[in-house]
């Protein structure tokens, strides 16, 4: 996957899905996620969007 400058917040939630399907846990995604922060660098709001992204992925997939 290249980095996601286009449209990260898309891109993002999309890879959050992806693993969440395939089994992995949250603390797996976060660590996966963080090799693709945004342009601009990861900020509080951005951190937050990752976190709640990979809570609502992994609680839907169980």
């Amino acid at each position: 996957m290249s980095t996601p400058y286009g449209n990260w917040q898309k891109n993002i939630v999309s890879l959050v899905v992806w693993y969440a399907q395939h089994g992995r846990d949250y603390y797996y995604i976060i660590r996966v996620a963080q090799n693709f922060g945004p342009k601009n660098g990861w900020t509080d709001e951005t951190k937050q969007f990752v976190k709640l992204a990979a809570k609502v992925a992994v609680g839907n997939s169980k």
